[in-house]
């Protein structure tokens, strides 16, 4: 039998779905109400559900593999230091453009203009 994992460790298959789940989770939760949300729901109105969808989901993976291999490849090739501080400001920085842009919102009108502006720009496309 192979032996048990020391206290306070994972197995790598503990470590493979407490990371799923997590990157799912922040994946969910940054997606819901963002400007691509809305567009996949009107296309879907238009075109097939079925098309709509696989063409989401595939981007959604595309992404998320993107994603990955950019923070495999990061630490790999600069200093885990400079990695740390980057991932730190970049974080900062889209935060904050978030809390800017959902403070527009909130002040003039909140999503109805931005469900107004995709279905603007998926008629001139």
């Amino acid at each position: 039998a192979p032996p048990l994992p020391l206290p306070g460790t994972m197995t790598s298959t503990a470590e493979f779905f407490e990371g799923a789940v997590k990157s799912g989770t922040m994946i969910l939760i940054s997606e819901i109400g963002d400007k691509t949300f809305f567009i996949a729901a009107i296309m879907a109105m238009r075109h097939s559900r079925a098309t709509v969808f696989a063409g989401a989901i595939g981007a959604l993976g595309v992404m998320t593999a993107l994603s990955a291999a950019l923070g495999w490849a990061a630490p790999a090739l600069i200093s885990k230091t400079y990695t740390h501080y980057l991932a730190v400001a970049l974080f900062f920085f889209f935060g904050l453009r978030s809390l800017y842009e959902s403070l527009l919102a909130w002040e003039g009108g909140g999503m109805q203009e931005e469900l107004e502006e995709t279905e603007k720009e998926l008629g001139a496309k």
